[in-house]
């Protein structure tokens, strides 16, 4: 995998990288639903929600959390 061989201070900056990457997508879609909430448009409210759902399940099946949801572990 991608952090064998690698000390414990580069496996950490890896799995801060990978979960801020993992985060900006649904980030983004809550961020789209406050746009459509404050300016008062339906458009951005959906859009974000789907952004959001996608977000999630991408999130949902990344190596760092689907390990506690009785997935692959991570390594």
């Amino acid at each position: 995998m991608a952090n064998e061989g690698s000390s414990q201070a580069e496996r950490a900056v890896s799995f801060v990288m990978r979960l801020i990457v993992s985060l900006l997508l649904p980030g983004w879609g809550v961020v789209m639903i406050i746009l459509g909430l404050t300016d008062g448009s339906t458009w951005w409210v959906i859009t974000g929600l789907t952004v959001l759902a996608i977000g999630v399940v991408l999130f949902a099946g990344s190596s760092l959390v689907s390990p506690y949801l009785g997935g692959r572990r991570f390594s």
